[in-house]
């Protein structure tokens, strides 16, 4: 599991900062900035610009990959944490299996609908993407440190990590908080 989850780690960051190196690069060079409705039109130069016409097709089948994968997954892990939440701040019992299943179904629900619906409302990807920039950055530290307190509270010392994991953890928690206020007065 340590090389699964270390190998998908170097993995994710070399491809995104290399999609991030690319696309500042080929974009900065041409004067474009993703904006509003044409953000995928702009997105497509990274590959149009350096490969030829010919790369739109894989540049959206890229797209729509990666997009695909990303809602997927997410819509199946935050229907079941939200009614994972629900049990646990008593809305209904821990043995009542047919409501967690319920509820985890009608968020399944909400989560196909509400995002096309904010998309129409909003009519800027853009704007969205900001949104749940700042949604992240504030749910981050808050995630951190209760790691933090489940690791000090409640993690048995039979399996506890070694002491530079938790220095290293501790470390990661701070650098986030920090990055999260510095982002905050950002926007402010």
């Amino acid at each position: 599991m340590h090389v699964d989850i270390l190998s998908s780690m170097v993995i994710y960051t070399v491809a995104t900062v290399a999609f991030y190196l690319l696309g500042a690069g080929v974009l900065h060079g041409m004067g474009l900035v993703p904006a509003a409705r044409d953000m995928i039109a702009v997105l497509s130069n990274i590959y149009t610009g350096t490969l030829g016409p010919w790369s739109l097709w894989l540049f959206y089948a890229g797209a729509i990959v990666t997009l695909y994968g990303t809602i997927f997954a997410a819509t199946a892990s935050h229907s079941r944490v939200f009614a994972d939440m629900l049990r646990l701040v008593g809305v209904f019992r821990a043995d009542d299996y047919r409501r967690r299943v319920a509820y985890r179904k009608g968020f399944v629900v909400f989560l196909t609908v509400f995002p096309p619906v904010l998309y129409l409302t909003i009519e800027s990807p853009v704007k969205m993407v900001v949104a749940g920039g700042i949604a992240q950055a504030m749910m981050l530290p808050v995630i951190a440190f209760a790691t933090i307190y489940m690791r000090h509270r409640h993690l048995p010392k039979e399996i506890a990590p070694p002491a530079w994991v938790t220095v290293f953890l501790w470390f990661a928690s701070l650098v986030i908080l920090v990055l999260m206020g510095y982002y905050a007065v950002l926007q402010l």
